[in-house]
């Protein structure tokens, strides 16, 4: 990981908001992340990379047994984790969307350099 990686979850989300450093996304992601998300059930539907871009969408379950869909857009830098973007959508168990947070699959995610003015518009 960069000295100044950055990572952007939702703020719907218990961990969400912009985290700085290795150490933030360790300490203030990781634990929260690991209570919520199922991560036995966490499967990789797709991966795609362009240069230092790589985007991933993710199938998962909460530890309450609700489906989840992940989209990260990771940047990398010298070969190392720059910046990554998480993106979520969930569905009950009869299927019908719950209110989705942002839904960010490909090239539909528009990302700027400062993380802190980041957006995010709907396929």
């Amino acid at each position: 990981m960069h000295d100044d990686f950055e990572e952007y979850v939702p703020p719907v989300l218990p961990w969400g908001g912009l985290h700085r450093g290795p150490q933030a996304f360790v300490a203030d992601v990781l634990p929260r992340l690991a209570a919520a998300v199922d991560f036995e059930s966490m499967r990789l539907i797709s991966i795609s990379a362009d240069g230092d871009h790589v985007a991933a969408l993710l199938n998962a379950r909460s530890a309450g047994g609700d489906e989840l869909w992940i989209a990260e857009h990771w940047t990398l830098r010298n070969h190392k984790l720059w910046r990554l973007r998480v993106s979520t959508s969930t569905r009950d168990h009869s299927n019908r969307p719950l209110t989705p947070s942002f839904l960010a699959l490909g090239h539909c995610l528009h990302e700027r350099i400062g993380y802190a003015d980041a957006h995010v518009r709907t396929c």
